[in-house]
Order: C-alpha cells, then structure tokens, then sequence
C-alpha cells in the first residue's frame, strides 16, 4: 500500500510496483539499516530511462553482498539500471555532500 511508503514512488520517478520492487530486493533487507536515492531522481531532473542511484548504510554490508543485490535487480523487471552504493566506502566529498543535501530517505 503505497501509504506504508517513506516516500511516494512518483516523487522520485517510480512506479508504486518499481518501487516495491526495490523495497523487496534492498530495503527490506535486514543488513542494510538506511537508505536514500539521490542524483537525477531526488533531483526531479530525472527521464523516464534515468537510472537510479540509491545509498545504503548498515552493519556488515560487503561489496559481495552490494554485487548480489545488484545481480537481482539487473535480472528483475525494471526498465532501467540501478546503482547501489554504500556509504562509508565513498571517498568523494562533493558526492558525499551531495547525498546529505538532497538525498531522499528511502529507509
């Protein structure tokens, strides 16, 4: 139900069913604690084709298990790519701003 949702899908360009999608394979998941999407689709500069950036934060997450949660969106039905990245391995601290500007709390 789409009021159970910490953000309305068509805010950041989804489909409720896109977006349950993600929350199924990701956010659910118990490793990862937090979660937000940002660039182009927290933006609202986003096409329809536009890719997804979400970072994730939580105890034990490996690059292995981004790989596997990757791995299952790439094989759903999404129509477009998904970038999954964790939040303490990101050197850069312009992207790292960016994110705690405008990034959009998914989890």
């Amino acid at each position: 139900m789409i009021d159970s949702y910490l953000v309305s899908p068509g805010s950041v360009g989804l489909k409720p069913h896109q977006y349950q999608l993600i929350e199924d394979v990701v956010l659910n998941h118990a490793a990862v604690i937090h979660a937000w999407v940002f660039g182009s689709r927290a933006l609202g500069t986003y096409k329809d084709n536009s890719d997804i950036n979400i970072v994730i934060e939580g105890d034990g997450i490996s690059l292995s298990f981004v790989a596997g949660l990757q791995d299952r969106l790439e094989q759903s039905s999404l129509p477009f790519k998904v970038d999954l990245l964790v939040k303490h391995r990101i050197t850069s601290n312009e992207l790292l701003a960016h994110i705690d500007t405008y990034g959009i709390k998914l989890k």
